[in-house]
């Protein structure tokens, strides 16, 4: 999964109920002892991070407070299996069932290749247990090493009775005994500490990388592999010489290359595709654009890999190739070769891993030119590049200041504070006065009435309550008449007392930043809203924009010259009345002919205006 580098989003602390969950899943999963192993796997402070692979699978890194990733989840959510990494392994190396393989495998491993059956030592295979079953995790060492250090972990291909029988097989001896997941020196391994492996060269990826490493573990079968046996130099050499990559693509290796773009085009394009498809347009339309994007960057480019540099040298040989695996069912109709179906259900189609495709990087390719167009297009209008937009609250009532106040840290400048600043600092006031319901930490306590042991809280503890009591209820409202109607009395969530102390509590402002060292204007109040509405006049629409004036980031006659030509609609500027105090100017409202609302906002977004504040109301606009 790691053998290219990762994208991984800000890591946060993980909340003490979430740590909670994932140490007793730890337990769980694992089969430790108690809750004090898995705390030594995931202490005090542990972070989540959201992450994407190369091959934009999602997932969520947990990590150390030192930044070692300990486990990671595949997947959205918390439904995927959680991996330990080998930072974990380090410290708990019994949590899985071991195989060993030899030193010279570990290369491939890192490379992302998968452990096959050949390369698996008999005696580490002999000792799994009965009741293992495919996709079940199982740690990988080295069967030479004497610390028995786990170098990859992975998914297991079959069932134990499924493995030997591949070992002991000619013909399944390349079967796949463990799916890598993770290894020791892969870009997972790198973002930790104690980067002790290098990382794999990665100038090109050719095709053949998985078929070295099955003639490794070809090469590997000969021998006997067990805990004390260790590859010889004249193996290790040959290995290095077979699993080494290549810059310059075999017509071999553009076979494989073109077999693997029409396994993964019959999973993909082809599962929507009409036929009979004549097979020139199945070459040309389906499988050339999936074939690997890293041809992109090879010598030679996706040129290298046609169907002229094959071994294969013509089409019809490809096709009567794939209807022979079985792959497409195929005719030839008066000398030309017809697809008539394809077998999605074939074993190589479903084992295929999905890669990035020419296709799919042309693609984003093309999203990024026109992204740079259009920014180039915003350049043009008179954009100014997009502003930073933050709300931030000032402490204004005594108990609101008296509360956050008493909580240790360092105050913002001119004593403004963002959402999160005001939700961390409660939290922490709440947690050092235990003011959350013991039973449900997302509620807060009112009264010391609604605790279940209220003889058990300290003077301090009922001091806060009281103080939080202050700031969050309304005037003439009791604790009692809280939380009552969701049968918690006396309680309040948490969200809905930081609601109340903004609302209540704080004076509200808002500040614009443009470009992160751009300077920052602050004004109170909260962001405004710049309507944008069409109306009717007479027996014509027009488009009415007005609010734009506290955004200083153009002219009322600027943006009116600027939706003059672009609409080539006559424009006008007129001030709206009973809008500003004495002594002050009206705001004014800009209107054009016609109806042009998507057109004002993609100007105003153009400006620097964020599209959340830009409220569009076509409620009267013409169908």
């Amino acid at each position: 999964m790691f053998k290219r580098p990762l994208s991984a989003k800000t890591s946060s602390p993980l909340r003490s109920s979430d740590l909670r969950k994932l140490r007793d899943e730890v337990v769980r999963s694992f089969s430790l002892a108690d809750s004090a192993a898995a705390k030594a796997l995931l202490p005090d402070g542990t972070l989540s991070c959201k992450a994407t692979t190369h091959l934009d699978e999602p997932c969520t890194l947990y990590l150390a407070p030192g930044g070692d990733p300990r486990f990671f989840r595949v997947g959205k959510g918390s439904d995927g299996q959680l991996v330990p990494t080998c930072y974990a392994f380090d410290i708990r190396p019994d949590m899985l069932p071991v195989l060993a393989t030899a030193e010279a495998v570990v290369e491939n491993l890192v490379s992302g290749s998968a452990l096959f059956a050949a390369g698996v030592s008999p005696y580490t295979l002999s000792r799994l247990p009965a009741s293992i079953q495919p996709g079940w995790l199982v740690a990988i060492t080295v069967a030479s090493d004497p610390s028995q250090r786990v170098v990859a972990v992975g998914q297991l291909g079959g069932t134990k009775e499924e493995l030997v029988r591949m070992q002991q097989s000619e013909k399944e001896r390349k079967g796949k005994a463990v799916v890598t997941l993770h290894a020791r020196g892969d870009y997972l391994w790198a973002t930790g500490s104690a980067v002790d492996a290098p990382l794999p060269e990665r100038t090109a990826e050719p095709a053949s990388t998985n078929d070295s490493a099955e003639s490794l573990a070809d090469n590997l079968a000969s021998s006997t592999l067990n805990d004390s046996s260790a590859p010889t130099k004249a193996d290790d050499a040959s290995a290095q010489t077979e699993s080494a990559p290549s810059t310059d693509l075999s017509p071999s290796d553009v076979d494989q290359i073109l077999l693997n773009a029409l396994l993964l085009a019959i999973s993909t394009s082809l599962s929507s595709a009409q036929f009979p498809l004549p097979a020139s347009l199945l070459y040309s339309s389906h499988i050339l654009p999936a074939r690997p994007a890293t041809l992109l960057s090879s010598p030679g480019g996706a040129a290298a890999a046609e169907i002229k540099k094959s071994s294969l040298k013509k089409l019809d040989r490809l096709i009567k190739a794939a209807v022979k695996k079985g792959y497409i069912a195929a005719k030839e109709v008066k000398g030309e070769w017809v697809v008539q179906s394809v077998n999605a259900k074939h074993a190589d189609v479903e084992t295929l891993r999905p890669y990035k495709t020419i296709a799919g990087e042309e693609k984003a390719q093309a999203r990024e030119a026109k992204k740079d167009e259009e920014k180039k297009e915003d350049s043009e209008a008179g954009g100014k590049g997009d502003p930073e937009v933050t709300e931030l609250w000032k402490l204004s009532g005594d108990s609101v200041k008296q509360l956050f106040r008493s909580v240790e840290h360092e105050r913002p400048p001119q004593d403004l504070y963002t959402s999160s600043q005001l939700s961390t600092l409660l939290r922490r006031f709440t947690d050092t006065h235990s003011v959350a319901h013991p039973s449900h930490r997302s509620l807060l306590l009112l009264t010391p009435s609604a605790h279940p042991s209220p003889s058990s809280l300290s003077l301090e503890s009922e001091a806060a309550i009281e103080l939080l009591a202050r700031c969050v209820l309304k005037k003439g409202e009791t604790p009692d008449q809280v939380g009552r109607e969701k049968g918690s009395p006396g309680c309040m969530t948490r969200e809905e007392a930081l609601k109340r102390i903004r609302k209540d509590g704080c004076t509200g402002y808002w500040a614009l930043r443009r470009g992160k060292n751009g300077e920052e204007s602050v004004k109170k109040g909260s962001p405004p809203m710049i309507k944008v509405a069409i109306k009717n006049v007479g027996k014509r629409q027009v488009t009415l924009v007005s609010g734009h004036e506290p955004w200083d980031l153009f002219s009322s006659e600027e943006f009116a010259e600027e939706l003059k030509h672009r609409s080539a609609s006559s424009t006008s500027i007129q001030p709206i009345a009973g809008s500003a105090k004495k002594g002050q100017a009206n705001k004014v409202e800009i209107m054009c002919q016609g109806t042009h609302d998507a057109l004002v906002v993609k100007l105003l977004t153009a400006r620097g205006v964020p599209k959340a504040y830009i409220d569009v109301d076509t409620s009267k606009s013409k169908k």
